[in-house]
């Protein structure tokens, strides 16, 4: 993994001259050379940063339509102004991003807002439109109370339009205002993704097709503000499973939405599981997924983790399913997380990866 202590993607302005930050002489030696500005995601992946650890970390995301274009970050004005990345709703630690309107859709005052929370082994997803800014307001003020299911109060400025369970999603960060590799590979892999949905739709056959990225039902697709870790670019989350994924295209895409990829070799691309509360903990869980696969999406598990050592313990339990797994974590290597198309990659920060260096299986 290679996460900023607060879990979010650092935001480096661009240096006018090559001042070698303070980093360790074997976190320097990975750094561009002085005369080179590459992507901050064609650079991670050139060093091989592990993405590990590095999910969003939340009990539901809040996605709020909001047109184009956005600011840096989308809280600073606009529809979303005063919120903030991270907020305490009736359903729990809530991530709330912005969300490009479908192109097919007329723009009016309302301003809908979709909420997907973590509920067993899925999810469950409600529906809203708000009267303008004000009733976007008032309705996270609701919601921060009640049930997204509670009746509506009479005059509050936003209604509840619909409920769904176990909604198939993807989210893909396409913020191009935070960092270029998001801006322009996010939007392809959402584009492509869309373009191969159109295509399944058109060949208007009654049984899926082999590969087909629809086979489980219908996929909804949302172009979404930062999410972090832009320099894993293209980078998306995908729902019911709640995984955040790195470097991932179109065709993949769709292997992890119908549960037909390779889990153990994909587990590597894995940022994490949306579950698990700190970067050793998403790193020990994303090892379980490694070893068991699918089969753990089905089981509603609790990660839990403690200090040890010089690593981490990390525990997940399935206690439904009466399993549960024992990880043992330490730190990694530090790895520079870099300015995006600066040269020399300054300014750069130091990242922490971590390694699992021990796993096995207890009763429940």
């Amino acid at each position: 993994m290679a996460a900023d202590p607060d879990g979010t993607a650092p935001r480096p302005a661009r240096p006018t001259l090559r001042n070698p930050p303070p980093l360790e002489p074997d976190v320097l030696a990975l750094l561009p050379a002085a005369d080179e500005a590459p992507r901050c995601s064609a650079h991670a992946s050139g060093i091989g940063t592990d993405p590990g650890g590095t999910s969003i970390a939340a009990d539901a995301v809040a996605l709020v339509e909001v047109p184009l274009p956005w600011s840096k970050p989308v809280f600073a004005n606009g529809v979303l102004e005063g919120f903030k990345p991270m907020m305490g709703l009736h359903v729990g630690s809530t991530r709330v991003l912005a969300a490009v309107p479908p192109d097919e859709r007329d723009q009016h005052s309302r301003i809908p807002v979709v909420l997907h929370w973590r509920v067993g082994v899925g999810t469950q997803s409600a529906y809203f439109e708000a009267d303008g800014p004000e009733g976007l307001r008032g309705l996270f003020a609701h919601l921060a109370y009640h049930s997204p299911a509670d009746p509506v109060p009479q005059g509050a400025g936003f209604a509840s339009v619909g409920y769904a369970a176990n909604e198939r999603a993807v989210l893909v960060c396409t913020q191009g205002s935070h960092d270029v590799c998001c801006g322009s590979e996010g939007t392809r892999l959402a584009a492509d993704f869309e373009a191969v949905l159109r295509a399944y739709r058109a060949a208007d056959v009654d049984e899926p097709y082999a590969g087909a990225p629809t086979a489980g039902g219908r996929v909804t697709v949302y172009r979404v503000s930062h999410t972090g870790g832009h320099r894993f670019a293209p980078t998306a989350m995908t729902l019911p499973d709640g995984r955040m994924w790195a470097g991932i295209e179109a065709g993949e895409v769709a292997t992890i939405l119908d549960r037909t990829a390779d889990a153990a070799a994909m587990a590597s691309r894995c940022r994490g599981w949306w579950g698990a509360p700190t970067g050793p903990a998403q790193v020990a869980e994303r090892a379980v997924f490694a070893r068991i696969g699918w089969p753990l999406e089905d089981m509603a598990r609790q990660v839990r983790f403690r200090p040890s050592g010089d690593g981490w313990d990390v525990e997940i339990v399935a206690a439904e399913a009466g399993r549960a797994w024992t990880v043992s974590v330490e730190a990694g290597r530090t790895v520079p997380t870099i300015a995006c198309r600066a040269l020399g990659g300054l300014p750069a920060k130091p990242a922490t990866e971590f390694r699992v260096t021990e796993i096995w299986e207890t009763s429940r």
